[in-house]
């Protein structure tokens, strides 16, 4: 994952997509010395006690960030779920509740995820033209909706595992994902540490690469970002660190 500073504000961009000029996206930080609305720093959630119209402005300079001032920017209320949206330009304007992914083979429909130590997860099939955004707490990594996003790539749009690119963003590491047995018994043995207090830590990098690669995706066409958003307070909001009512950052993807 390569870093951006774009209008003095710092971005991340993932490499696995560079081959690929049609597939635009960014990742954005929390970029602590912006302050815009009553969260400092860039934040996308509505969730969260901010200023509506700053978080409005903020989305909507996501358009411009990736060159497509006139494209719609949709970002779905996320609850944990493993439930799927497919957009398409007669209901981009919707409101979609109860969502945590979305996929859709539009060009200039933006499609996002919000994310302050959850796993954001960005897809896209060059060949086939069709993108997905993923938002993957351990809820929706025990639920698998990293591998059931790629299945209904698959089932809607005749996508070939093998040519979908992903990337998996920042958010909160394994060495800082200590959970208690009600959370780790859902997980595998190959995703779990001892922590040093006698806790277990989770690997949701890992589960989710894991999910990915079972749903046919070549593990050379997954990155993992690697970064740390608990670790990091200068770069990234995190809930676990700074309480739930922290800001959101966005990952954010546009076929052109």
């Amino acid at each position: 994952m390569q870093q951006l500073l774009i209008d003095q504000q710092q971005h991340w961009q993932f490499t696995v997509f560079n081959a690929w000029p049609s597939v635009k996206h960014i990742v954005t930080g929390r970029n602590p010395h912006i302050h815009r609305g009553n969260i400092a720093g860039l934040n996308y959630g509505l969730n969260v006690p901010d200023d509506p119209l700053a978080v409005a402005q903020n989305r909507t300079e996501i358009a411009q960030l990736l060159h497509a001032s006139d494209a719609a920017v949709v970002i779905p209320f996320q609850t944990h779920s493993n439930n799927i949206a497919v957009i398409d330009d007669s209901n981009k304007d919707h409101i979609f509740e109860n969502t945590d992914a979305l996929i859709t083979n539009v060009p200039g429909i933006i499609i996002g995820t919000l994310s302050a130590d959850c796993v954001p997860i960005l897809l896209a099939d060059p060949v086939a033209h069709v993108i997905a955004s993923i938002h993957a707490g351990w809820k929706g990594t025990v639920s698998e909706i990293a591998k059931h996003t790629v299945q209904r790539m698959q089932k809607d749009f005749n996508c070939l595992p093998e040519n979908i690119l992903a990337g998996i963003g920042p958010s909160i590491s394994a060495a800082c994902y200590e959970v208690g047995e009600e959370v780790a018994m859902h997980f595998s043995d190959s995703c779990k540490s001892d922590s040093s207090n006698g806790k277990t830590c989770i690997d949701l990098w890992k589960a989710n690469q894991a999910q990915l690669i079972e749903a046919g995706l070549l593990p050379e066409h997954i990155e993992i970002a690697g970064r740390c958003t608990f670790s990091n307070p200068a770069n990234f909001y995190s809930a676990r660190r700074d309480g739930i009512q922290t800001g959101r950052m966005g990952s954010f993807i546009l076929f052109n």
